[in-house]
């Protein structure tokens, strides 16, 4: 599974890594240790020397390093006494923040699958427990059964008559949709003293039919979930956080490719307006000077406002 990860990591293009650090900037920090580069600001003593650490050091520098971040961000906080958590890493290729997961090429679906089979079997190794894995249908559930007869956990589907056994020492329900709540709530609550983990959980979607009852329904149950881990794209930066840490936003640094600024660190979760206006303030901070852009300050401002108007509007409809 890690191999297989790793191939899809690479075989990706380099959007993929919106909040993950791409290669390009993991050998610009090697060249920074180095003293390759020489408009960094130095620390420590002569002969001793490094680069000064930054905020975004946080940030995973691939797909596999953001899936072993999350299962310690898990594992912490199972051992920590939480026995509900949620870990989020949504890449662009494989998923969009008003239909949920992209499935639009031959083979994506493996590979969604490929890094939920990662993710669990280092879950498994982290806290050395015996783990069932819930998957959306029977059909799903049957294929990858038979694609992976040595998989280091049990599979079975949300939709089974007995998805929680006595064996099981935790339950990992991996990209649980809308139409997969009631099974989940239902799991959720036979699992009782077993820790429950949603990965991926796809519970949000864009479907503007949905009931105002199944939303309010929707968000008490994952109230009740820890958000442990969670690498989320919002443009040219993410939405970050590691259990037991606090919330952040990074956006792009446009002197620094590869590389990402902080503008945001609260234990409080940014969601719409608030976002919003996070993102607003960043871009008003990144735009030219007067000078710099021949007085076209009402253009650039009105191009923020737009974008932002615009994120609003697609966000009020997965609400």
């Amino acid at each position: 599974a890690e191999n297989v990860v790793r191939t899809i990591a690479t075989t990706m293009e380099v959007r993929t890594t919106v909040g993950v650090r791409p290669k390009v900037a993991k050998d610009r920090r090697r060249r920074e240790r180095k003293g390759v580069l020489g408009n960094k600001r130095w620390i420590g003593k002569v002969g001793k020397a490094r680069c000064a650490p930054r905020d975004d050091d946080v940030l995973p520098d691939s797909l596999e390093g953001a899936i072993q971040q999350a299962v310690e961000a898990v594992g912490t906080a199972v051992r920590a006494g939480g026995g509900r958590a949620t870990a989020e890493i949504l890449l662009p290729e494989l998923w969009d923040p008003i239909s949920g997961a992209l499935m639009a090429d031959e083979g994506d679906q493996q590979k969604f699958w490929e890094i939920t089979r990662y993710f669990a079997e280092l879950l498994v190794r982290e806290l050395n427990v015996r783990a069932r894995v819930l998957y959306p249908d029977m059909g799903c559930a049957a294929m990858l059964k038979n694609a992976w007869p040595d998989a280091g956990f049990e599979i079975g589907c949300l939709a089974d008559r007995k998805p929680v056994q006595d064996t099981d020492e935790i339950v990992l329900i991996a990209a649980p949709d809308p139409q997969g709540l009631e099974d989940a709530k239902r799991i959720t609550n036979l699992a009782e003293d077993v820790p429950v983990v949603l990965f991926n959980p796809r519970l949000v979607s864009g479907d503007v039919g949905i009931g105002l009852n199944v939303r309010r329904m929707r968000a008490n149950f994952l109230k009740t979930f820890v958000v442990a881990y969670s690498l989320r794209p919002i443009g040219a930066g993410s939405v970050f956080r590691k259990y037991p840490g606090n919330w952040q936003v990074f956006v792009e640094e446009t002197d620094l490719p590869g590389r990402y600024r902080q503008v945001y660190d609260s234990p409080l979760r940014p969601q719409g307006e608030r976002l919003d206006a996070i993102l607003e303030e960043a871009m008003e901070d990144e735009a030219p000077s007067d000078d710099q852009q021949g007085g076209g300050t009402s253009v650039w401002n009105n191009l923020g406002k737009t974008m932002a108007s615009m994120q609003r509007f697609m966000r009020s409809l997965s609400q």
